[in-house]
């Protein structure tokens, strides 16, 4: 007898709704299945609350933060606060891969000028140019 084939992460005993946020946690960088399996049910032990402040927090991510158009760096207002910080060495930018960087760089209070962020690599050998 033949079963039909189920989603990943999903046993028999696995309820749909579980099954979908396992597979979903599971898409995000650094996060294997067992850890998507726990922060699921982390959260089904957590309070409704808690539940609906981590998806308006995903939800408010995706409509307020852009990218600034100077920098490409990740902000709320646009130009950011960094591109349009006066007291900057504006004749100074830092070409970094990820808005991560910026953070980094930041926190080291060494670097007082501009950045630009590639959102990834540039890798003329693989065929990644500075327009991609």
């Amino acid at each position: 007898m033949n079963q039909a084939p189920r989603p990943a992460g999903r046993s028999i005993s696995t309820a749909a709704p579980v099954a979908r946020l396992i597979e979903a946690l599971h898409k995000l960088p650094g996060i294997g299945p067992k850890s998507a399996q726990r922060l699921t049910y982390y959260l089904l032990r957590a309070s409704t609350e808690e539940a609906r402040a981590l998806a308006q927090a995903v939800v408010e991510l995706k409509e307020k933060i852009v990218l600034c158009s100077v920098c490409q760096n990740v902000t709320e207002v646009d130009p950011c606060d960094i591109c349009s910080d006066t007291q900057r060495e504006q004749s100074t930018i830092c070409v970094v891969e990820e808005p991560l960087d910026i953070l980094a760089l930041e926190r080291s209070r060494q670097f007082n000028g501009l950045y630009h962020v590639l959102h990834g690599v540039v890798s003329p050998m693989d065929g990644v140019g500075p327009e991609d």
